[in-house]
């Protein structure tokens, strides 16, 4: 009988130790919690988020350019920061289930030191994934990937080391009240639980209406474990005063916390400030656990309806509530002058002005053979446009990497003999970086346009500073503005985007539409256009320096105007609100405003419409480039021996086909996701019918070199605006590959004349 109720206390103080209470607490009741860790599970582990690039946010981060022990530490300081948020969450919401820690001495830290399973899982996870991506995937030395483990920990325990001192300072504990008398059963329960950003709650009240969690072993410390002591014999105002009092603490180092993260999203305008984006993501779920305590201890049980309802009621009032919904605009516009009518006289141009800015063109056109025919040796060049797929700096690295090998390869060169440059997202920043080089070294300038620093430049990080500004300022009231002349533009994660892609090109993207005019018609250049989606009603919004109303006509069948426009050109409808003003840079990025990343910019139409990205409608550009073509099929007959349409595509464009996992949530998600996953593939197979057909208005044959950047599931670059060493140098070797090599003899003997 004795041995067996030894085994039954031995049992019970395992069972009712206190990190498996607290654990089995988050199971019940902490689900909002829950949900966040196993996300950031999920993340480490690569489950989601893999194909974006999310997990190597961080696992390998990174800072100014550069991963080591500065951008790890700053994200084991923020870790440490969602770590102090997490336990303060959870001794705010539910320490009063936990009597007992009352009457401990510093009842906070020894709290934190029994809320470590979920936290311990976690870095535990995170040291062995970050540590194998390193090794494996980064090609760091082992003993750096330890040194930068070691730094990310040592931030991590200074910021927990930080908040200890200040909480040891600040926090009492019963006996710095006294164990007082047991109050009487109708004494009157004055003790709130008062804080600056949480309700005052009565906490025996709370104590008597909630499950009681028994405990009998706790850790002391960390090399210790101790029974728990009974608090009966203690008086509650003296337990309440001890919460009451931890509480009060508590929030005020939520709200500091708060402070710092706006803080340092305000100053984002700072490299120095723009901190990793994962650091940043971790910055924006601590802020969201502050903000869920906060509600939930002024609204109990009502809060997830009470939030619904919320959310209802500012969609219903969203469009009067103007200091809540800042649009993201197009810098360098006017907003302040009567806006354009979006309708179908603003839509169709006229047939004097299609004749007039045909004739233009044709000028350019004209320009560009006197070029040719000297680079290319003939009096019949061939007609060559560029194609390049959105992808992210995935894309923005082959494209740069990819026209300076053939521009060094191909007889006469390629760039100078192109007549027009298309596409989307990231493919489209490596095509105007490299543009931009060639004006540049025209002009006179010593520059190297094959110098691998430039493919190094376009590929630097761009997501740190947009997560950044995401996580504290866009969700928020915007309280920044940007001035560009006389307009004034609230800043979110465009202006970030923007401004970081300047500092990565050393400023060789600071010029408006109207710079590159001149040099375009000049035959300097080639000629650019770039084709934002219209999210309104799918349109394309036609970006150019030139005049291309002859891209956005009507099409005349037997004598009739059919009054279907399907393209917009921006600088006519935007004449009036001086168009090619437009910040050069601020087109790029409403070309590449992948959803959700970038926000949609709003131009200034009535109705107002929305942009995103190019790749909606077409991510390779084929769709301008047959436009153009049949617009000018005369003159290119005339004048040319061909046409070569060069495409820099980020992803094979015979992928093989592949079965779906047998799941369930696969066989829900499969008929919407197979149509949105294959949507690259419906552009080519869209583009490959259109070409097919064009080839009957050429006399000779279009050619269509495509130039592709191989990868399998080793090598698989992720689709985001950040990219790691060794997808860079995987860019960097791609065109040695075979399929790129007999790609390049065809194009050479295309050239030849």
């Amino acid at each position: 009988m004795l041995q067996s109720e030894i085994h039954r206390h031995r049992k019970n103080r395992v069972q009712f130790f206190f990190p498996f209470q607290l654990m089995l607490l988050h199971l019940k009741k902490n689900h909002f919690i829950l949900f966040i860790w196993v996300f950031f599970f999920c993340i480490v582990t690569g489950v989601f988020g893999k194909s974006v690039g999310v997990p190597q946010q961080f696992l390998v981060p990174e800072y100014r350019g550069a991963t080591g022990i500065i951008s790890f530490g700053i994200l084991g300081f923020s870790v440490g920061g969602f770590i102090s948020g997490f336990n303060l969450f959870t001794y705010i919401m539910h320490g009063y289930r936990f009597p007992f820690i009352a009457t401990l001495s510093r009842p906070f830290h020894k709290f934190c030191l029994n809320n470590f399973v979920l936290p311990g899982l976690f870095l535990l996870t995170y040291i062995f994934c970050s540590a194998k991506f390193q090794i494996e995937r980064e090609l760091i030395p082992p003993m750096k990937a330890v040194l930068n483990l070691l730094s990310f920990f040592t931030m991590l325990a200074l910021f927990q080391a930080l908040s200890y001192v200040y909480f040891m300072y600040t926090n009492k504990d019963a006996q710095a009240y006294g164990r007082g008398r047991k109050r009487k059963e109708n004494a009157k329960e004055d003790a709130p639980v008062d804080s600056p950003i949480h309700h005052p709650l009565k906490w025996l009240r709370l104590r008597r209406a909630a499950r009681k969690w028994h405990v009998e072993t706790y850790m002391s410390s960390y090399r210790r474990i101790s029974l728990a002591r009974d608090s009966q014999h203690y008086s509650k105002d003296v337990l309440e005063k001890v919460f009451s009092q931890n509480h009060v603490n508590a929030s005020r180092f939520e709200v500091v916390l708060v402070l710092t993260f706006l803080i340092i999203g305000s100053l984002r305008s700072y490299e120095a400030f723009i901190i990793p984006a994962a650091a940043s993501a971790m910055l924006f779920f601590t802020m969201f656990i502050m903000l869920i305590s906060a509600l939930h201890s002024w609204l109990r049980g009502w809060t997830l309806t009470l939030f619904i309802l919320f959310l209802l009621t500012l969609n219903f009032f969203y469009k009067d509530l103007t200091m809540f919904r800042e649009d993201t605009r197009a810098y360098g516009l006017n907003y302040e002058v009567e806006k354009v009518k979006y309708d179908l006289e603003a839509l169709i141009p006229d047939t004097a002005t299609v004749l007039a800015d045909e004739q233009y063109t044709i000028a350019m056109l004209d320009n560009w053979k006197r070029k040719a025919m000297v680079l290319q040796n003939t009096e019949k060049p061939k007609f060559i446009i560029l194609n390049h797929s959105g992808g992210g700096s995935r894309s923005a690295c082959w494209t740069m990497t990819t026209l300076a090998y053939l521009d060094s390869m191909c007889p006469g060169g390629l760039l100078d003999n192109t007549v027009m440059m298309t596409g989307a997202s990231g493919g489209m920043l490596g095509a105007a970086y490299m543009r931009e080089l060639q004006l540049r070294k025209a002009w006179g300038e010593d520059i190297n346009i094959y110098d691998s620093t430039y493919a190094d430049n376009i590929s630097r990080d761009l997501l740190n500073p947009i997560l950044l500004s995401m996580a504290t300022n866009d969700w928020f009231i915007r309280y920044q503005h940007m001035y560009d002349g006389d307009y004034v533009y609230s800043k979110d994660r465009a202006t970030a985007f923007e401004e970081q892609l300047v500092r990565n090109t050393d400023g060789m993207f600071d010029r408006r539409m109207r710079d590159y005019a001149q040099p375009e018609h000049d035959a300097v250049i080639p000629m650019m256009i770039m084709s934002p989606t219209i999210v309104n009603d799918g349109r394309r919004m036609l970006l150019a320096s030139q005049p291309v109303s002859y891209l956005a006509q009507a099409f005349h069948v037997n004598g009739d105007w059919h009054q279907l426009p399907e393209d917009i050109e921006f600088s006519r409808m935007f004449a009036n609100h001086d168009a090619q003003n437009l910040k050069f840079i601020s087109a790029l990025r409403m070309n590449a405003s992948f959803p959700y990343v970038s926000p949609l910019t709003t131009l200034p139409s009535d109705p107002a419409v929305d942009v995103m990205d190019a790749g909606i409608r077409d991510n390779f550009g084929m769709k301008t480039t047959m436009q153009f073509l049949y617009t000018f099929r005369d003159w290119i007959n005339t004048n040319t021996s061909g046409v070569v349409i060069v495409q820099v595509r980020d992803l094979p464009k015979n992928k093989d086909l592949s079965g779906h996992d047998q799941s369930l949530f696969n066989n829900f998600s499969a008929p919407i996701g197979g149509i949105y996953g294959n949507i690259t593939k419906t552009h080519d197979y869209n583009s490959e019918q259109a070409l097919r057909y064009m080839q009957g208005f050429f006399d000779r044959h279009i050619s269509l070199v495509t130039f592709e950047l191989e990868q399998d599931r080793e090598t698989h670059i992720s689709l985001s605006w950040h990219l790691t060493k060794s997808e860079k140098l995987h860019i960097r070797r791609a065109v040695h590959d075979a399929y790129f090599q007999r790609e390049l003899k065809r194009l050479k003997g295309l050239l030849e004349p």
